[in-house]
């Protein structure tokens, strides 16, 4: 499963995207630890993106999220990943991604379940 930390994000932002992952299956933790699998940041060349990386993590962009709720399932992280390279500078840069626009809960429909992570 999914066990993510969060990076560059501030309220709201942060609660929508922990929420989202929430109710796709994946296990939130405030700070990055031994048992993190993703970081989703803001912005790619951080300190905590850094230690991610060194530490098997993978770093992904707030899109990664988004997409996976849009579609219904989790999805490969290749084309949200976060490099961190020279060319990728945060300065200057504004946040991966906002919120997707509000939509109706799917609750109301019958058999309907959140995607898994």
């Amino acid at each position: 499963g999914v066990v993510l930390a969060l990076s560059g994000f501030q309220n709201p932002l942060r609660g929508h995207l922990r929420a989202a992952a929430a109710a796709m299956g994946a296990e939130y933790r405030p700070d990055w630890t031994p048992e993190c699998t993703h970081l989703v940041c803001a912005f790619p060349r951080t300190p905590k993106a850094a230690r991610a990386r060194q530490r098997g993590g993978v770093v992904v962009g707030a899109r990664w999220i988004w997409e996976c709720q849009r579609r219904g399932r989790r999805l490969s992280c290749g084309p949200y990943l976060l490099d961190g390279s020279a060319s990728s500078s945060s300065e200057g840069e504004e946040p991966e991604e906002a919120p997707p626009p509000s939509r109706a809960s799917p609750k109301g429909k019958k058999g309907a379940e959140p995607p898994q992570m």
